[in-house]
């Protein structure tokens, strides 16, 4: 009962501790937001170049596997599952634009990842692709 009247005696107090609460964590979760929207398109960017066109569900999927094993626990308490999808698609539309306009963007997700490690072997993909198959070269 002590505390029914401490609260009845400080409603007003115990409103504005509240407030301040609700502010902070909104506070928190935009700030972490804008976090999380440049992990997001970093990860969706990864996923069109890994899956390529045409697997939509796999790449979401993936995407949003890959934010859940790292973000925060704490974040995981602020964003749900829904938030997360929702900001999945937001950053695939920019990710899109991104892709049309950024020319260094657009070659690294086309760019195959066969092609990819050639290249990190030093190795010349068009020389490659001169040999042919491994059996016509006896």
């Amino acid at each position: 009962m002590s505390i029914i009247q401490f609260l009845a005696a400080n409603w007003d107090s115990v409103l504005v501790a509240l407030a301040f609460l609700v502010l902070v964590v909104v506070l928190i979760k935009r700030g972490q937001t804008k976090i999380l929207k440049k992990i997001l398109f970093n990860l969706v960017t990864q996923a069109e170049k890994q899956f390529g066109g045409g697997t939509g569900s796999m790449k979401f999927a993936a995407v949003a596997d890959w934010i859940y094993q790292r973000i925060p626990a704490v974040l995981k308490l602020l964003f749900t599952e829904k938030d997360i999808a929702d900001m999945i698609e937001a950053v695939l539309e920019e990710a899109k634009k991104a892709w049309g306009t950024n020319e260094n963007l657009k070659e690294y997700v086309e760019t195959s990842p066969i092609v990819e490690n050639l290249l990190a072997l030093g190795i010349d993909p068009d020389a490659v692709e001169e040999q042919g198959a491994p059996e016509n070269n006896n």
